[in-house]
């Protein structure tokens, strides 16, 4: 290969691909040996493609719609891992906080004749403050779960064959 450069190269390459040819590079071309190399691998190079193209052809219909539907429900699915992902880290928030927070605020001591009551510890345990902080977990919790689970059942409505032409 040449390694001198000529200013005229990528047009002789153009004239090569487009097959339009101005009489004055043409006559360039002939007489300039990069541009005349520069022409001759063109010329391979198209030749090269057009016989690659030839041999193959395009790709199965079937196929191309297979892989676009696996792809579809492959994106569905991360979307819904994401979702369980962020309720996963809402989780390892909140529970700790939770049990943190009912730890250093009990209300009375217990007794020895302490029986529990699951209505009257919870309602001494969220008033206030953690009442909010509760709700607001318990609704993020359901945002999580109902997104990931509306991605879910998207990605399994997503049909893997294609239906049958009417």
């Amino acid at each position: 290969m040449n390694s001198l450069r000529c200013e005229h190269e990528s047009d002789v390459a153009r004239a090569v691909r487009t097959g339009f040819w101005p009489e004055a590079l043409r006559q360039h071309a002939d007489s300039c040996a990069t541009c005349s190399e520069a022409s001759a691998v063109t010329e391979a190079l198209l030749g090269e493609s057009a016989r690659i193209r030839t041999e193959s052809g395009p790709p199965d219909a079937g196929q191309a719609w297979l892989e676009a539907r696996r792809r579809a429900r492959l994106h569905l699915r991360r979307r819904a891992a994401f979702w369980f992902r962020a309720l996963r880290a809402l989780t390892l928030i909140y529970v700790p906080a939770m049990l943190l927070w009912s730890l250093t605020h009990r209300a009375m001591p217990a007794t020895a004749g302490w029986k529990p009551s699951l209505h009257a510890d919870f309602a001494v345990l969220l008033a206030g403050p953690a009442e909010k902080f509760a709700i607001s977990g318990a609704l993020l919790a359901l945002l999580c779960i109902t997104m990931g689970s509306w991605y879910l059942l998207r990605e399994a409505r997503t049909p893997l064959h294609p239906s049958p032409s009417r």
